[in-house]
């Protein structure tokens, strides 16, 4: 797993970051009654910040709650059951916390193969084989333009008040066999926004036999030139496709999780 802050210098993104996410969190637990992996990736709702909140807090907050749910097996370690669990703890336990996220969660089971993956809002996972096949690949979720769907927290008090976001049950769920070699990508927006999928795709052919981590920090890499470049953008040419005009890449957080499928024997 890389991230880098949006507000990092540019000196700090080829050093082996992996707490200073800015608004961006993850978490990677295994589940104590199975033989399953589950890996979680958020990235809180910037536009908080106007009202004085910090969006991170909360993106952190669900991801140690869905971790704790997998690790305390809480919950099944079925994605969507997961988020769930992450989410109503979150905000029983949250007191005065506020703010939204989008939220994407994926689960392997290294005894079947069977891969699943539950995604609310913009962030997104990527299943790859052999460096050139995507075997899955999410969808983003959107109210309207740069509107993901998002999980929100407000304290008690205002809940009647401040009505608004989306469940972990209007989630998209995939699933997919994976095979050994496959990797598999989780990335928030500010990976998505700025890197077309033919890039990816050449980095993780390039990159096929190397270290996960170091492909992850190839990816952070080249999301955060792209987020700062005036070149066309997967940003840009959405808000070309609903009429507004932006030229190049759009800075933002940026997390990446890379897992590689490997074999173990029983």
């Amino acid at each position: 797993a890389r991230c880098v802050s949006k507000s990092a210098p540019r000196h700090s993104v080829a050093a082996p970051i992996r707490q200073n996410c800015g608004d961006d969190a993850f978490f990677l637990a295994r589940h104590p009654r199975s033989q399953v992996l589950v890996a979680g990736i958020a990235d809180g709702v910037s536009s908080w910040s106007k009202q004085g909140v910090d969006p991170a807090l909360f993106a952190w907050e669900l991801m140690v709650h869905c971790e704790a749910a997998v690790l305390t097996a809480a919950a099944s370690a079925e994605p969507a059951a997961v988020l769930t669990e992450g989410y109503e703890a979150t905000v029983r336990d949250g007191g005065n916390l506020m703010g939204s996220s989008t939220a994407c969660i994926a689960s392997l089971d290294s005894r079947s193969g069977r891969l699943c993956v539950a995604n609310l809002g913009d962030s997104g996972a990527v299943l790859v084989r052999e460096g050139r096949t995507r075997m899955l690949e999410t969808k983003e979720q959107q109210h309207y333009f740069n509107c993901p769907y998002q999980l929100v927290c407000v304290p008690l008090s205002m809940r009647l008040r401040m009505q608004g976001g989306d469940l972990p049950a209007q989630s998209e769920v995939y699933e997919a066999q994976v095979k050994t070699g496959d990797l598999l990508v989780l990335a928030t927006d500010g990976f998505l926004d700025n890197v077309w999928q033919d890039q990816m795709m050449e980095v993780l052919a390039a990159m096929h036999g190397k270290p996960a981590q170091d492909i992850a920090q190839r990816l952070v890499e080249l999301a955060y030139a792209a987020a700062h470049s005036m070149e066309p953008s997967p940003f840009g040419a959405s808000a070309w496709q609903h009429g507004m005009r932006h030229r190049g890449g759009k800075p933002d957080d940026i997390a990446v999780l890379v897992a590689r499928v490997i074999h173990s024997p029983a």
